[in-house]
């Protein structure tokens, strides 16, 4: 209880000094309207500078992409042409490298067809694999 009588009679006696608080008024000259005035025309101006800029970054920036798509593509275009080669060339290789091999297998074949004339086992044979 005495606690609170104290508490009471400290914010009893500091009710004043919060009156004066607030009653105290700041005058606002026409200096300071000036002030605010001048201040906002170059915040205005910065603003306007600062867009400027970052028109001119985002061009840049663009056109900097535009040059990175533009190597890529070149990068994909290349990396097409080089595909295309080597699966060219392993094709043509092996056409190139098995033609010997079948006619070379073909006079084989020839070779065992005249032979199983006069042999009618190795002909019973070829019929059954059916290459006569």
């Amino acid at each position: 209880m005495k606690a609170f009588r104290k508490l009471f009679l400290f914010f009893l006696l500091a009710m004043p000094m919060i009156g004066w608080a607030e009653i105290k008024e700041i005058p606002f000259t026409l200096n300071d309207r000036d002030r605010i005035i001048r201040t906002e025309q170059k915040v205005e101006a910065l603003d306007a500078k600062i867009d400027s800029k970052v028109d001119g970054l985002r061009s840049e920036m663009n056109a900097r992409f535009d040059q990175l798509f533009n190597f890529l593509w070149a990068i994909i275009g290349i990396f097409t042409a080089m595909m295309v080669s080597v699966f060219g060339f392993a094709f043509w290789d092996r056409k190139l490298s098995l033609a010997p091999v079948k006619s070379e297998n073909l006079k084989t074949l020839n070779a065992l067809r005249d032979y199983a004339e006069h042999q009618p086992k190795l002909r019973e044979i070829l019929k059954n694999a059916g290459l006569l």
